[in-house]
């Protein structure tokens, strides 16, 4: 890409987003204005326009910009418009589709993005490193004859040693090749972290949480409980909530999760929060005290786990055929458990989460999985349990959704009395 990639963007934290990866991905040349009346300037001075990226609420005052012969050469992506005529994204954090719609839109083809050379040291623009706590991998500065270290894995970025660099001369600095996608998925999280959910459309805000859940687990593992990971987990679950309110029914939902291709680690909590609000809101004795701690119980049930192909496992018989390793299995095993110890740590942590979370397979000591379940599991845990069978059906239907069969298949193995009011409840989940 030889001229310029404009960003109509008025969200720092956006603009921020887009610039890292559109650069990364395709090497564009960004500029960006936050306004209307920017845009307008911009391009009365600039004349190497190839290509204008702006969001719904900018799009139609865009259009209308570029209708002037001059610029009538320059091409135009929407992200967010519904029916838009031209090229259009629904999600501007789903980068692979907007990476390819600009491919598209300048006529780059996969062989011409194939060929954009990856040098052994990766560039990366000095400023996008603020946005981060540590460095996941080694960083490294450019010198007279070779690349230097500037951090050491593990190593915290402060502002002041960045202001140095930038003093030094230093407006990009490095990373291994090897590294990259490590380093630019780890900004994009942090990046996701601080973004306003209420500048975000639907589908952008499940993109956004699920890049800050994925965060939260790689922090947990690395540093575990601590002020830090501490209040990611608290705006993460509060910003999970906010997204199921938007979706009144829960198909609407999974299709937009199907439709951003989430992981099923992230989908399963998301899901879950959005059905067992469902039961606390129409259970007899549900409150919102409750429903808040079986949100949290939804967050955090699966929190120790590192991987789809382990959180897709339910039972023993799952796990002997699957194909993880002894480590993974013995995680599997015991994950409801470890994941408990995460929640006893947590500060204040709703009462008796961690119970509910060490038995969420019916196990009351938290290790292994159980088919039936004795009267010492607390109705909490109970309705939890039942709430991820049913999730993990709809889950496996994607939208070949056939709730009547596997409601009448939840009555069959769970015939008594303190099943069938959930159930019953579960029925109603308006679909």
């Amino acid at each position: 890409m030889q001229g310029i990639t404009l960003l109509v963007e008025d969200n720092d934290e956006l603009a921020q987003f887009y610039r890292l990866n559109l650069k990364v991905w395709v090497g564009a040349n960004v500029k960006r204005v936050s306004s209307i009346k920017g845009l307008e300037k911009f391009v009365q001075q600039e004349e190497n326009i190839d290509l204008i990226i702006s969001k719904s609420t900018f799009s139609p005052i865009v259009q209308k910009v570029l209708e002037l012969d001059s610029l009538s050469n320059i091409a135009h992506i929407d992200i967010g418009t519904k029916n838009f005529e031209g090229y259009s994204v629904e999600s501007g954090l789903d980068i692979k589709p907007l990476i390819q719609s600009c491919a598209k839109a300048l006529g780059v083809t996969a062989s011409d993005m194939a060929k954009l050379e990856v040098p052994e040291y990766f560039p990366i623009d000095l400023p996008h490193f603020a946005v981060l706590k540590t460095a996941i991998c080694r960083v490294f500065k450019k010198g007279k004859s070779r690349h230097g270290l500037a951090f050491e894995v593990d190593e915290p970025i402060n502002r002041e040693k960045l202001v140095q660099l930038k003093k030094e001369g230093h407006d990009t600095l490095f990373v291994h090749k090897v590294d990259r996608l490590r380093m630019v998925t780890n900004i994009n999280q942090e990046i996701a972290t601080k973004i306003d959910m209420d500048v975000l459309n639907p589908a952008e805000a499940l993109a956004a949480n699920e890049m800050a859940h994925e965060l939260l687990q790689f922090k947990l593992r690395r540093i575990g409980i601590t002020p830090e990971t501490t209040a990611l987990a608290n705006k993460s679950i509060k910003n999970m909530v906010a997204a199921s309110k938007k979706f009144p029914k829960l198909k609407k939902l999974m299709g937009r999760l199907i439709k951003n291709k989430a992981g099923y680690l992230f989908k399963h909590s998301q899901i879950m929060m959005y059905v067992c609000s469902h039961l606390m809101d129409h259970m007899e004795w549900g409150s919102e005290e409750q429903k808040k701690t079986i949100n949290f119980v939804a967050f955090f049930h699966d929190i120790v786990l590192e991987n789809d192909e382990q959180a897709m496992i339910h039972s023993e018989e799952d796990l002997k055929s699957s194909r993880l390793d002894q480590r993974e299995k013995d995680l599997v095993m015991t994950h409801a458990q470890k994941s408990a110890e995460v929640v006893v740590k947590f500060p204040s942590a709703p009462m008796g989460a961690d119970v509910i979370v060490r038995q969420h397979h019916g196990v009351p000591h938290g290790v292994g999985f159980s088919q039936t379940y004795g009267g010492n599991l607390s109705p909490m845990t109970i309705v939890f349990i039942l709430a991820e069978d049913f999730v993990d059906h709809l889950i496996k239907s994607g939208t070949e959704l056939n709730v009547e069969e596997k409601i009448t298949e939840m009555r069959e193995r769970f015939p008594t009395q303190r099943f069938k009011k959930i159930i019953d409840v579960l029925e109603t989940v308006t679909l």
